[in-house]
C-alpha cells in the first residue's frame, strides 16, 4: 500500500521533462541587427538581421580542437516592422526564432538619427521571450556588418560584442557604459537624455569607443561623443574605476609624455540655485600610480618633483571636464550627464516649474570644477637614471 503511494504522489512531483526541447532544433537567436534599408523607396522599412547560433557546430569544433566553419549564420529580412522580419524568416528558416537567449541588439547610426527609439526598442521590452538585460549599442557602419566580423577570442560577433563592455569599468574609461532595453525604457519614462556605447569597425575588428547622445525630447541620436567628452561623463557619474591619464610634461616647454594610471576615483556633484542661477561644482577625485615615465631626469623620490606631477595631472582632467561639458552647453545643447538628477532632489518645488525646458536650461547653468590627485606609488620606483645636476 506504501508503494502504491509513492507511485501515486510520484505521478505528479515527478514531472519529466513533458516540455523540453531539443537545443538542436531551436533557432537560437543571439544577436539582432537593424538597418535603413539600402532601397530609399523602402525608406520606411527596417532592415533586420537575426544571428543564429549553430550549436551542432560548436560542439565538433569544441570536440576536434578545429575551428571549422563558422559556428553562426546571419539572415536578414526587410519588413515595415520587427515582428513582421520574424515572420517573414519563418517562411525560410528550417527553426523558429528563439530569443531568450538574445545577447546584443545593435542599431545602425544612420537609422537612431532619424527613427524613434522607443518605438524602434518597443518589440523588445514587450516580447515574452526577451529579457531587458539585453545589450544595446549603436554602431558607426551598417549594423549587419558588425556580425560579420568573427574574432579569434569568441566565434560568435554578438556575444563578443557583450563581452567587451566589462572592461569599461575598470580597463578603460573611453567606452560609455553599458545601456540595456530595460535602461532605455528607463530613461525615456523619466524623459531623460542618455547615451549609447558607439561600435565601429576598425582594421577588420570590432572597437567599442565614446558614445552616442540620446536626446529624451526626440527620442534619436543627436551627437557622437569623442573619448575625452566619454571620460567626462564616466567620472563626473563615477561610471568607471580605471584608465589612464596622458601628460607632456610637468614643466613649460618640456614635452616628455607620463601617463597616471587611475585605480580610484570619486565624484561629488552639488547644484547651487540662486536668483534663478544655476551653477554646478563638482569635485573630482583620483587616486593611482604613475604607470610611465619618458623623463630621463624625473626624481620620484623628490616630493616637490611628484607634487607638480600630480598639478599636471590635475590641470590636464579639469580641462578635459570643462571643455566637455561647454561643448554638450553650446553644441549638443543636451544634458546627458543627468546633472538634473541632483537639482531634482535639491530643489524640487524649483524643478516642477522647468523641467519641460530642462535642456535649455542646462544650458545656461555655470560651472565649477575641482580636481584632486594623488599619486600613491609608482611602476618603477626612483630615478630612471644617475641623476645630473
Amino acid at each position: 500500500m506504501r508503494a502504491i503511494c509513492i507511485l501515486i504522489v510520484a505521478v505528479f512531483v515527478l514531472t519529466g521533462c513533458w516540455d523540453h526541447r531539443e537545443i538542436e532544433e531551436l533557432g537560437i537567436i543571439t544577436g539582432v541587427a537593424i538597418d535603413k534599408p539600402e532601397d530609399s523607396a523602402q525608406s520606411h522599412m527596417l532592415t533586420v538581421t537575426n544571428q543564429y547560433v549553430l550549436p551542432q557546430s560548436i560542439s565538433s569544433q569544441v570536440k576536434s580542437g578545429t575551428s571549422g566553419s563558422k559556428p553562426y549564420v546571419n539572415e536578414t529580412v526587410t519588413a515595415p516592422s520587427i515582428l513582421q522580419t520574424i515572420r517573414e524568416q519563418s517562411k525560410f528558416v528550417s527553426r523558429p526564432p528563439y530569443y531568450y537567449h538574445l545577447k546584443t541588439v545593435v542599431i545602425s547610426k544612420e537609422l537612431a538619427e532619424t527613427t524613434d527609439l522607443l518605438k524602434l526598442t518597443y518589440f523588445f521590452n514587450r516580447d515574452h521571450e526577451i529579457r531587458r538585460s539585453v545589450q544595446v549599442f549603436i554602431s558607426e557602419e551598417e549594423a549587419e556588418t558588425l556580425f560579420n566580423i568573427a574574432p579569434e577570442e569568441d566565434k560568435v560577433p554578438s556575444i563578443y560584442l557583450d563581452k567587451i563592455t566589462h572592461n569599461y569599468t575598470t580597463k578603460t574609461a573611453e567606452m560609455a557604459p553599458t545601456i540595456s532595453l530595460g535602461d532605455i525604457s528607463k530613461y525615456f519614462s523619466h524623459q531623460k537624455s542618455f547615451i549609447i556605447p558607439f561600435a565601429s569597425l576598425k582594421e577588420n575588428a570590432i572597437y567599442i569607443n565614446g558614445g552616442v547622445i540620446v536626446n529624451a525630447d526626440s527620442k534619436k541620436v543627436v551627437g557622437v561623443l569623442s573619448k575625452d567628452e566619454t571620460r567626462a561623463f564616466n567620472w563626473i557619474n563615477e561610471r568607471s574605476q580605471g584608465g589612464v591619464i596622458e601628460v607632456f610634461g610637468v614643466d613649460e616647454g618640456q614635452q616628455h609624455p607620463f601617463t597616471f594610471e587611475i585605480k580610484k576615483m570619486s565624484s561629488k556633484v552639488t547644484p547651487n540655485y540662486q536668483n534663478d542661477i544655476l551653477t554646478y561644482d563638482i569635485h573630482l577625485s583620483f587616486q593611482g600610480k604613475l604607470g610611465e615615465d619618458w623623463s630621463y631626469d624625473s626624481d620620484q623620490f623628490n616630493q616637490e618633483y611628484v607634487e607638480k606631477q600630480e598639478k599636471a595631472i590635475e590641470e590636464r582632467i579639469q580641462s578635459i571636464v570643462v571643455n566637455s561639458i561647454e561643448k554638450a552647453q553650446k553644441e549638443h545643447k543636451v544634458d546627458y550627464y543627468e546633472l538634473m538628477e541632483p537639482f531634482r532632489i535639491n530643489y524640487t518645488k524649483e524643478w516642477y516649474k522647468i523641467k519641460d525646458d530642462w535642456n535649455q536650461f542646462f544650458t545656461k547653468a555655470n560651472f565649477n570644477v575641482d580636481v584632486s590627485v594623488l599619486v600613491e606609488h609608482y611602476q618603477d620606483v626612483g630615478r630612471k637614471l644617475p641623476f645630473k645636476p
